[in-house]
């Protein structure tokens, strides 16, 4: 749905709720032999007043969630909106009545007209947030599953790229003859690799023993490329492993640092992926001799953008990414919060 038929069918709720609400009202008020003049005239103004001020209270709902906060965790802000705006609507309503037709109101009716408006916007609010929510819902759903397939398919370029095909079946083929129990493992290898990133059962989130299953595949494919060059290692205890986490997003980092780091170091090169737990946060760190070249937080460059993206999507600003170097090493660090 675009944003122009969303707006047009909140502005058709609108106009349409209010002038229901009001209608009812005026039925109920000519029924009790109220003057048909004046009451019109109060009924129109109750109508566009009450469509101003809930849109004024839509406004201030959007900016609040734009500032990361969710219409559950504000109750007095909107507790309070809502007290405001129904006293709005009964003084509007009362003195237009009273300016019309010089009468007055005793207190039982102006507390029955003030709940009347109280119970309307109320009820207004809850079905404006719980539809506005499941249409946040739905909208974050599909960009989440957006960056996922964009994630799969950056993996699964970088993996069938010619250049890393090619290297990989050329060794392979090298080793059949001098080493055929490892030419058979790297083929299964390989074949664990491409079925992963061909997967379309992905859910949003994988228990990190599965992620790191696929990248230690990777990294002996590519120990089988770069020999010597390339020296890895993966630490993550038990406790760590179990931790839910993006699929994807460890073996991107894996793939920069292979990419930008170790195929431009002419000496041996050390990638080391750690996993560890603190403060109820996971720590995924991938750690490799190389320096950073060009803007440090390049997404172009280093392929963090999928990455930021999806860590957004899944945990706002709960999580992070972070990429330094220093002392001939690059450190690409990833903070989410640690759940199994």
């Amino acid at each position: 749905m675009t944003s122009a038929v969303e707006s047009r069918r909140y502005w058709s709720f609108q106009f349409a709720g209010w002038l229901g609400y009001s209608a009812i009202g005026l039925a109920i008020n000519l029924l009790n032999g109220a003057s048909p003049g004046p009451l019109l005239a109060g009924h129109v103004a109750l109508v566009a007043c009450s469509i101003g001020l809930t849109h004024l209270l839509r406004i201030d709902i959007r900016r609040q969630r734009r500032e990361g906060r969710s219409p559950s965790a504000m109750p007095l802000f909107l507790a309070a909106r809502v007290l405001l705006i129904s006293v709005v609507q009964a003084a509007l309503v009362i003195g237009l009545n009273v300016a019309l037709t010089g009468g007055g109101w005793d207190t039982t009716s102006i507390v029955a007209l003030w709940w009347g408006m109280l119970l309307a916007t109320g009820v207004w609010t809850v079905l404006y947030i719980r539809f506005s929510e499941r249409r946040r819902h739905a909208v974050r759903e599909g960009e989440l599953q957006l960056a996922l397939r964009e994630a799969e398919l950056h993996a699964l370029e970088a993996q069938i790229n010619p250049h890393f095909l090619f290297n990989c079946l050329n060794s392979i083929r090298a080793l059949v003859t001098i080493d055929p129990p490892r030419a058979q493992d790297m083929l299964t290898r390989l074949a664990n690799v491409l079925r992963s990133s061909l997967r379309h059962d992905h859910g949003h989130t994988v228990p990190l023993a599965i992620e790191l299953a696929t990248v230690a595949d990777y990294l002996a494919l590519e120990s089988v490329r770069f020999e010597e060059r390339l020296q890895s290692q993966v630490v993550a205890g038990p406790e760590v492993t179990q931790c839910e986490v993006p699929p994807l997003v460890v073996q991107t980092l894996v793939e920069n640092a292979i990419k930008h780091g170790i195929a431009h170091v002419a000496g041996p090169g050390i990638l080391t992926v750690r996993g560890e737990l603190a403060d109820g946060l996971l720590r995924l760190t991938v750690e490799n001799t190389g320096t950073l070249g060009g803007a440090p937080e390049s997404p172009s460059r280093l392929g963090l953008a999928n990455v930021r993206d999806r860590l957004r999507l899944l945990y706002g600003d709960r999580a992070s990414v972070h990429l330094e170097g220093a002392d001939d090493r690059v450190r690409a660090t990833v903070l989410i919060p640690a759940s199994r």
